[in-house]
């Protein structure tokens, strides 16, 4: 799926040392790779629901200390989507 097309650049930015340092012996891999799992299960959820991934989508990251991380990123139109869609859901739900 696409958990994270742009890798790289999203690392370089995510990887500020002024934010955070990587700490020795700590397995960030193995928290990306969940992380990536779930954005890319997000990002399906938002294509089935009709939300453009140019608008809002999921990006696998991780915290200080190797855990997953999923981010939502997108303009006003995705938030909006994200809005719409949280409203459908509780409004079935209840």
């Amino acid at each position: 799926m696409d958990g994270d097309d742009d890798f790289g650049a999203e690392l370089a930015a995510s990887l500020d040392p002024d934010s955070w340092v990587w700490l020795p012996g700590v397995d960030y891999a193995a928290g990306w790779r969940v992380a990536r799992r779930m954005a890319d299960e997000l990002n399906s959820l938002f294509a089935t629901c009709g939300v453009d991934r140019l608008q809002l989508r999921a990006i696998a990251d991780t915290d200080a200390h190797g855990g997953a991380l999923v981010r939502l990123e997108g303009v006003l139109e995705g938030r909006m989507s994200l809005r719409y869609i949280a409203a459908h859901v509780r409004a079935e739900s209840v």
